[in-house]
């Protein structure tokens, strides 16, 4: 139960009739409850002009004034202020109209003449209490409905936060799984190949002259070599995934920088495939991260002269702007399948073409981190057959 502890200090009475005015003056000061003031207002807007300037905290309300009547009178009054507790005094005794107004927010109705001063304090009284109780259920009802919502807001977070660790989870798992295929298929056929050699080596060096013994080396040399790239690759990006690695640029002329990465492939490829490199705009003196920038370049051709199994010419240009830098491989190779595109930067992917190629598909993985590192983007435009062109662009300030 609610216990007021203020009762109304200032009652407004609505009512055009001096003889109900100084009827309800003379109730209110009979009584033992409380000291109240009592203004009055004539009519419906003197009514609601003086409740504007506020200090009212009860109104008694005609139902019959000038300017208005009937329950109209109540509505106009409730709407504007209903936090103000409000009485209806009305000379007709319709038990439906009481009703409807109670129902509507009125505390409570009085009949005139039919009510004593007793009966009027009590009334004053309750529609106090009652208003309170109502303001503070309101109060209750909407910290318990923004309660539900921070809570259907909190739930719906977790929800997706469930979602968003559920699909990392998944994709973690089928990570796991392309890491299991992907390396136990490259290490097998180079331990393979090693243990062969070694094998031979062993129970026929004696029988061999020194041309065949060294050809034997140099497999095992060349496959261990693969082996470490592998798991280079790896803890490459290992270090990319937790943040590891920093792009740490240096004052670096590109064009001779490039032309010497080239001129590195050129020699390892032999003459089935032509590397041409090819520059221009303006000067190439840039701060660059010479490790990351080794990183794009050598996959980019790498990945061009694999896919290229014909031969063909690898090209690579590098335009300097003012405010960029732009490098594009383009080679004559198998070409990529649209629907394989948007994957290719993923660890471990591979195009559905690729047939007997060998790989990993770490390689445009690593070239991804490195572009991200470096605060520029890659795009890939290929068609099956006809070729594949990598573009990267990257901000010339941010070397």
């Amino acid at each position: 139960m609610v216990i007021m502890q203020d009762y109304p200090k200032k009652i407004l009475l609505i009512e055009d009739d001096i003889q109900d005015i100084d009827l309800i003056q003379e109730y209110l000061a009979k009584s033992k409850h409380f000291e109240v003031a009592l203004e009055s207002a004539d009519s419906l807007g003197t009514g609601l002009e003086r409740l504007k300037e506020g200090e009212i905290d009860l109104v008694l309300c005609d139902l019959s004034l000038p300017d208005e009547c009937g329950l109209d009178t109540f509505r106009q009054l409730y709407a504007q202020f209903p936090a103000v507790p409000i009485i209806i005094l009305s000379g007709l005794d319709d038990e439906e109209l009481a009703v409807t107004a109670l129902s509507e927010g009125a505390q409570d109705y009085l009949i005139k003449g039919l009510f004593n001063a007793r009966q009027l304090t009590r009334a004053i009284r309750y529609a106090c209490e009652r208003q309170q109780l109502r303001i503070e259920l309101k109060q209750q009802a909407e910290l318990l409905e923004q309660r539900v919502l921070e809570r259907t807001a909190e739930l719906q977070q977790a929800k997706e936060a469930l979602a968003v660790a559920l699909a990392q989870e998944k994709e973690l798992s089928e990570l796991k799984s392309r890491i299991i295929t992907t390396v136990s298929h490259e290490y097998r056929t180079p331990l393979t190949t090693i243990a062969s050699s070694a094998e031979l080596l062993e129970n026929y060096r004696h029988k061999w002259d020194e041309a065949k013994q060294l050809k034997h080396f140099q497999r095992i040399r060349d496959t261990v070599k693969h082996m470490t790239n592998l798991v280079n690759d790896v803890l490459f990006l290992n270090q990319a995934e937790f943040e590891k690695l920093e792009c740490k640029p240096v004052p670096l002329d590109l064009v001779t920088f490039f032309q010497e990465i080239i001129d590195e492939q050129q020699l390892v490829v032999g003459d089935k495939h032509d590397l041409i490199f090819t520059s221009s705009g303006e000067d190439g003196e840039v701060l660059g991260d010479v490790k990351l920038l080794r990183q794009i370049c050598t996959n980019l051709i790498d990945n061009a002269i694999k896919y290229s199994p014909d031969g063909g010419t690898v090209s690579l240009h590098l335009i300097l702007e003012k405010t960029r830098v732009i490098f594009s491989c383009l080679d004559q190779g198998i070409g990529i399948p649209v629907e394989d595109q948007q994957k290719l930067f993923k660890s471990f992917s591979r195009a559905s073409n690729v047939g007997t190629i060998g790989g990993t598909g770490l390689g445009l993985s690593i070239v991804q981190k490195c572009v991200d590192l470096c605060g520029g983007e890659i795009v890939v435009d290929s068609e099956v057959g006809a070729g594949t062109k990598f573009t990267v662009m990257l901000p010339r300030k941010s070397f």
